[in-house]
């Protein structure tokens, strides 16, 4: 091998799985340089994937025999061609997260370079699913004026390219604490972290109260995308590099605030909204149905277009997870279960998956070599799942 010239070398090497890519580099000194160095990890995250490659990951929460105490759990499957899961590996209890039965929050944010975000809003963690490496972010340091509280709206992920480093941002409203039950006047507090040199910091900018639905948080185009609520509802954006917000308009029929649920995903590389019914809403006149928009020209609300609608949806569903593989719509029935509808058969396969009402997270990724760093070991401590 030492008679190979280094570009072909690093070919061989990109057309490697991940867990064999890494075993390699206990051959030698040499190809333990090479496997860890920038232009390795460079080219490797530019390499050219199909959707076999595209791998899931789930995190649920699962009832314990005390009726008020309740795991999460984290589940790692690749697909075949009949669309059956396949476990890559064991289930992982996250045991750093909290879920009880009135904060049943976790979120997963990503992926971004095959980092993923696990978070209950207290506790955010950055996970590689495929090296199954992690670390627990430390707390942010800043506390609330005497007299008043928070209420912790959303936790973002993502990559800044300008300063070539990876951002958590923590948005919160901040609440006078008065003497009632009533909520003081409202301010907002944005916290970011950034990942290569261990640190929290404020950022002084406002930002309209998150409408938060479940599984309606994505990162696309090097920001996040979440509801909120101005005249009509809206998408609410956060630029990773230029800490900004800014919003996006929905199609005219999908700002209804009595009826239907929204999400966000991403369809053959287009951010698109899923309308689908509300269980908990009691308005009889929500309809049994799902649909399906996509935003043509990213920013170009006039770019909306409706692509599907299935309806009379199958099974009463109590959430839309995520489109993987660009035709697999993953959803959580009301009964808990992980179910697949098929955007091109019309299929609908039930899998022997559940997690507590409301609490099933679905994000697909693909493998990649992005290492976390550690800065000293007084500092966070990157960890084997």
């Amino acid at each position: 091998m030492k008679k190979l010239p280094q570009d072909v070398v690093i070919f061989m090497l990109l057309k490697l799985p991940l867990k064999s890519l890494l075993r390699f580099k206990s051959i030698s000194k040499i190809w333990y340089t090479l496997i860890l160095s920038d232009t390795l990890f460079k080219l490797h995250l530019k390499r050219t994937t199909t959707k076999k490659d595209e791998f899931i990951l789930f995190i649920r929460t699962l009832r314990e025999d005390d009726p008020y105490k309740f795991t999460s759990i984290a589940s790692f499957f690749s697909g075949d061609d009949k669309n059956n899961l396949t476990t890559l590996f064991p289930d992982v209890d996250v045991t750093h997260l909290s879920s009880t039965s009135c904060t049943i929050f976790n979120e997963l944010i990503g992926p971004c370079h095959g980092l993923i975000t696990l978070t209950d809003s207290d506790i955010i963690i950055v996970l590689n699913p495929g090296t199954r490496k992690y670390v627990v972010i430390p707390e942010s340091p800043f506390d609330c004026p005497k007299g008043y509280y928070r209420y912790i709206e959303a936790v973002a992920f993502g990559f800044d390219s300008i300063i070539n480093d990876y951002k958590i941002i923590k948005l919160s409203d901040v609440y006078w604490d008065r003497p009632t039950d009533d909520r003081g006047p409202r301010g907002s507090r944005v916290e970011i972290y950034n990942l290569s040199i261990d640190s929290w910091r404020e950022h002084n900018i406002e930002f309209s109260s998150i409408y938060f639905t479940h599984c309606s948080e994505i990162y696309y185009k090097e920001a996040v995308h979440w509801f909120t609520i101005q005249d009509d509802l809206v998408i609410l954006c956060f630029d990773i590099s230029s800490e900004i917000f800014r919003t996006m308009e929905l199609p005219s029929v999908c700002t209804d605030l009595n009826g239907p649920r929204y999400g966000l995903a991403v369809l053959n590389d287009c951010l698109v909204l899923m309308s689908y019914p509300d269980s908990m809403c009691s308005i009889d006149h929500t309809e049994n149905l799902l649909s399906i928009w996509m935003m043509k020209e990213y920013g170009e609300s006039e770019s909306w277009i409706k692509i599907r609608t299935i309806s009379p949806l199958p099974i009463p569903i109590e959430s839309a997870l995520v489109i993987w593989k660009d035709y697999l719509l993953l959803l959580q029935t009301q009964t808990g279960y992980l179910i697949s509808y098929n955007l091109y058969s019309d299929e609908v396969k039930e899998y022997n998956l559940n997690g507590h009402h409301e609490s099933l997270r679905a994000t697909k990724y693909t493998e990649c070599l992005t290492t976390i760093p550690t800065l000293s070991e007084h500092s966070k401590q990157v960890q084997q799942l």
